[in-house]
């Protein structure tokens, strides 16, 4: 009997370590092949966002709504609960806890696309790389060197007419996919989840319409950055400034003394912005200036810029700069006007994130699970998350794999994806394990009261 107990024992042993195996090693129940599909799927939907129309309304482009729409199908086939598309067009959903007193995770991913290039019709392709430049269509080529470490991968790409909207289309095809693979096995220990699709983000508006502070979560995480062992915990300062000068227009044959042209002034201020301090110029935490638009005639011009920098007393310094600069020229052409609007547009997030700790360091922890070294990352640029971040919902961003982004080179493999995927199973399964030691302060200091 007391042999028959302890094989009983050892089997019992051996099939618990088996299935705790079987969690911990996300990368097995990821279906690569249905992840890829689920991309291709979503990319091919024209989601192009319009940042004039974004300041009247959001989502600024109704085509945004074909994906939400889509998106919003799946999610109640997967058997979700809470699932909805409001009129702003954000696609929200909720995968209960399988556990006691779990802290509420969201995870945030956005459907539109950037204006720069073309947004559709999108041709995905995939190409079994093995070495060497990728050739597209309209003389674009994709350089070897951005795709060194992609060797033996499935890479999929454009077929060069338009961009590829792994920005952010990735990311929403890999939060599918993990809530897939939770659904497929509900023996993974998990966090409640709130699944969170939003418009707009390539406008830097989307979120303007979100209701973050009634918003029930404790944390959130958005997949929208590049490599997966990045974790964006840094942005940028952000000014958008409008700037327009208004000239005397007269007759040219009498324009002696008299004219004041507004293009010759847009002309002289560019002039004085130093060179050095551009996006070409700069790298690292260096901020800059950018013109991003001049449209006008002699009459009245408009210029529109960014203005970044990671330290927000820089970025200030900056934003004074311009104002200063303006006034001067300004007073030195008497008779015209010029009106400076600096346009705040998100702060950086890195102070705010510090007030939990946890939630970059248990990000970090579902990262090593994954095979992976974290690397902290300053982002030159912005994301959703910098909005949550400062509206009290903390929101560091995790890598979705893709490269190039807004350009007809942009691409991602299948792998990245299915290892940024893998990163997001592991991150909440981390949440779900350290619940005992994280809810009582979640409860004390949190958002929920």
């Amino acid at each position: 009997m007391k042999k028959i107990i302890n094989l009983v024992l050892a089997l019992f042993l051996v099939c618990s370590q088996a299935a705790n195996a079987e969690v911990k090693n996300m990368n097995n129940l990821i279906n690569q092949d249905r992840l890829v599909n689920s991309f291709i799927r979503y990319a091919k939907i024209d989601t192009g966002s319009d940042p004039v129309m974004a300041e009247k309304k959001i989502p600024s482009t109704e085509k945004q709504f074909d994906l939400a729409n889509l998106l919003a199908d799946e999610l109640k086939k997967l058997g979700l609960e809470d699932v909805s598309v409001n009129e702003h067009c954000v696609v929200m959903a909720k995968l209960p806890a399988n556990i006691d007193n779990a802290p509420i995770v969201a995870l945030f991913a956005h459907v539109d696309t950037a204006h720069d290039v073309p947004t559709g019709v999108v041709n995905p392709q995939i190409v079994d790389y093995k070495g060497g430049d990728i050739k597209l269509a309209n003389g674009k080529v994709i350089l070897a060197e951005d795709l060194k470490d992609e060797i033996g991968h499935k890479v999929i790409t454009t077929d060069g007419t338009t961009l590829l909207g792994a920005d952010d289309k990735s990311g929403v095809a890999e939060i599918m996919e993990a809530i897939t693979v939770l659904v497929e096995n509900p023996s993974i220990k998990r966090p409640e989840i709130k699944v969170v699709f939003t418009p707009d983000e390539e406008t830097g508006l989307g979120l303007s319409i979100f209701d973050t502070k009634n918003f029930e979560a404790d944390l959130a995480y958005t997949v929208d950055g590049g490599a997966p062992f990045e974790l964006d915990t840094e942005t940028f300062n952000a000014f958008n400034p409008e700037i327009t000068i208004t000239g005397k227009v007269v007759h040219c044959g009498y324009a002696y003394g008299k004219m004041i042209n507004s293009l010759e002034l847009a002309n002289e201020f560019v002039s004085k912005l130093p060179k050095n301090e551009t996006p070409s110029t700069t790298r690292g935490r260096e901020g800059y200036y950018f013109v991003d638009e001049i449209s006008g005639t002699a009459e009245k011009t408009t210029i529109k810029m960014l203005v970044r920098d990671f330290d927000l007393k820089k970025a200030e310094e900056r934003i004074a700069f311009l104002e200063k600069t303006l006034k001067k020229i300004e007073k030195e052409h008497e008779g015209c006007e010029i009106v400076f609007n600096p346009k705040p547009v998100y702060k950086n997030m890195k102070e705010y994130l510090n007030e939990m700790p946890e939630v970059i360091t248990f990000a970090e922890e579902g990262i090593r699970r994954s095979g992976l070294t974290p690397v902290r990352n300053s982002v030159r640029g912005g994301t959703d998350g910098s909005h949550l971040t400062l509206e009290g919902l903390l929101t560091p961003n995790l890598g979705a794999g893709g490269i190039n982004f807004h350009s007809q080179t942009e691409f991602v493999s299948a792998e990245t994806m299915a290892k940024c995927c893998e990163n997001v199973l592991n991150i909440l399964q981390v949440w779900a394990e350290k619940a005992p030691e994280v809810m009582p302060k979640i409860l004390k200091n949190g958002r929920r009261k």
